[in-house]
């Protein structure tokens, strides 16, 4: 006879499942942001490369973090990876970056009340603090589109081709 999963089972696969689905997204993520990083970097905006670098270099931690507490979850580890949308244009780049930010934000508020849910709080605590850094970068990259959009695009790109005076000597 067929055991009937317990409420805590049934929450552990909720949770696995929508921790694949996370791993899915930061897997394509982080592979559209490497790109636009070397695109700006090969545009010779070394300044906003190393901005959209510096916020993002914590997307290997999060995939690992996602793993491990899949794993300690006994989840299967397989997902699913969608194509990047890679920008073709500087206004592109920033565009489908922030389409990524904008994404992230309802799955991780999906995924904490699924985790809280399922009475997981290691889980919900591992997404909110991802969804706090999610949050940071959605503004940091508002914000470069409002400047661009204020400026032009001949003087804001005039402003990223190098890093800032205080970056530089960090």
């Amino acid at each position: 006879m067929a055991k009937t999963p317990s409420i805590e089972q049934s929450g552990n696969t909720i949770v696995a499942d929508t921790i694949r689905q996370l791993l899915g997204r930061y897997w394509t993520s982080y592979a559209q942001h490497r790109m636009h990083i070397a695109l700006l970097r090969t545009w010779g905006l070394e300044g906003l490369a190393q901005g959209m670098d510096m916020r993002t270099r914590d997307e290997p931690q999060t995939i690992n973090a996602l793993s491990n507490r899949l794993l300690d979850l006994g989840g299967d580890p397989g997902f699913t990876l969608s194509s990047p949308n890679i920008g073709k244009t500087l206004r592109g780049v920033l565009e489908n970056d922030m389409q990524l930010q904008a994404h992230a934000k309802p799955a991780l508020n999906a995924a904490a009340e699924a985790a809280a849910a399922a009475h997981d709080a290691t889980s919900r605590v591992l997404f909110e603090g991802i969804l706090a850094d999610e949050e940071e970068h959605f503004y940091w990259l508002e914000t470069e589109l409002k400047l661009l959009e204020l400026m032009g695009e001949p003087l804001y790109v005039a402003n990223r081709l190098h890093p800032p005076h205080d970056a530089a000597a960090a």
